[in-house]
């Protein structure tokens, strides 16, 4: 009697020991007589406080009893899922991707059951799969920015580009602004050897009058530098917001690089009124009047970005620039350079000299020649003794005239 007891006891202790990970299967199979079976709502309780309390063993017997005790009616879109769930904790992909299979067919339009099944493939390398669940989300809403966004991923990481744009422009209908989309549109324009400016056409001239699209167009046409087309855009671009100052900047820059100086002229005049505020402008319009000398409506514009600016180092480099350009332009006898001359080129060393002390250091290079070799010298004052300054407007030649401007002598 004792021997039967112990051997008895042997055989439930036995019969209780929990099954390994590994052995953990499906096993859906209805019970031929239910009779013996739990009530429903008794083994689904079991089930899900197996489930909160992370028991995913625990969880996955219970869900299995739940199934062959003909329950899986019961409450079918929370059983697979937390079934499939449970799996996934026990890495039994298979497994889990089994029961969502079984799950959809009681709730198949379940769309997160659907997403998980998705996700499920995917980490199971099925992407045929993966791709099937994401397209069926999508069937019921195609507006579902996070699943879009999913798909996309995948067809990108297949290297399926056609259909990873098709996707992307499905995304940017329902999310236009998504830089994200947009960046991601780029890419795979790029995989298929297409032009990645084109991913900003399409979008600008879906929408004409978005300044923001438009602007992301320019950007992109800026990096493949083509002005000609930055022009076409900006001039529509502008019939929608006339005094856009990025639009203008962009504009007017694209003019000078293609060296239609008046017209790059024109525009920055229009900025100029449209952001007074900003002295690089002036210093463009001070660079262009130079380059076509007229040196008064250069200088004036110099003046006006030191002011505007509050005298910073590339503004005064930029007037600097302009009393080089006036000094070069009346002609330079280096075996006999005049007081007056010198007098101009010593206003423009004087402008590098400040604009170096304040950190701009393309000066440097400027103001160590003209000290070296063209401003004021011992010599120079000697001979204009008893003076001590130099009043440009008393000047013979009429280019240096008009500058009102006195040079004091410097301790030498």
């Amino acid at each position: 009697m004792r021997i039967k007891l112990i051997l008895w006891i042997f055989i439930v202790l036995l019969g209780c020991v929990p099954p390994s990970v590994e052995s953990t299967t499906v096993d859906t199979e209805v019970y031929a007589n239910l009779e013996d079976c739990e009530p429903c709502d008794l083994l689904l309780n079991f089930a899900s406080s197996n489930y909160q309390n992370q028991d995913w063993r625990g969880a996955i017997n219970n869900y299995n009893q739940l199934l062959k005790c003909n329950c899986g009616k019961w409450d079918p879109e929370n059983t697979y899922k937390y079934m499939a769930y449970s799996y996934q904790q026990l890495n039994l992909l298979d497994s889990a991707a089994y029961v969502f299979n079984q799950g959809l067919k009681y709730t198949p339009d379940d769309l997160e059951l659907l997403k998980m099944a998705g996700e499920n493939s995917g980490r199971l390398g099925n992407f045929d799969d993966q791709i099937y669940y994401f397209d069926k989300i999508l069937s019921f809403e195609e507006n579902n920015l996070e699943i879009l966004e999913l798909l996309s991923n995948v067809y990108r990481d297949q290297g399926m580009f056609e259909d990873q744009v098709n996707i992307l422009n499905i995304w940017l209908k329902y999310d236009p602004t998504s830089k994200n989309a947009n960046a991601e549109k780029k890419a795979a324009f790029s995989a298929l050897g297409k032009d990645e400016s084109d991913v900003d056409r399409e979008r600008w001239e879906s929408e004409p009058s978005n300044i923001q699209y438009g602007l992301a167009y320019i950007n992109s046409l800026k990096d493949a530098g083509d002005d000609e087309k930055i022009i076409e855009v900006c001039d529509e671009i502008l019939v929608y917001q006339k005094f856009n100052t990025e639009v203008l900047k962009y504009l007017g820059d694209s003019h000078l690089n293609l060296y239609n100086e008046d017209k790059a002229l024109d525009v920055y005049q229009i900025l100029a009124k449209a952001d007074p505020t900003n002295y690089e402008v002036s210093i463009d319009i001070s660079k262009i009047l130079a380059n076509k000398e007229q040196y008064q409506d250069a200088l004036d514009w110099a003046e006006k970005a030191i002011k505007i600016s509050g005298k910073n180092g590339k503004t005064l480099y930029q007037r600097g620039e302009v009393f080089y350009d006036i000094a070069e332009s009346c002609g330079v006898n280096e075996n006999d350079i005049s007081y007056w001359t010198r007098a101009v080129y010593e206003l423009a060393w004087q402008d590098y000299r400040d604009a170096f002390n304040m950190g701009y250091k393309a000066a440097k290079n400027r103001k160590i020649f003209l000290k070296e070799n063209y401003i004021t010298t011992i010599g120079t004052w000697f001979q204009l003794e008893p003076k001590t300054e130099i009043k440009l407007s008393e000047c013979p030649m009429d280019c240096f005239s008009w500058i009102n401007r006195t040079l004091k002598k410097r301790n030498l």
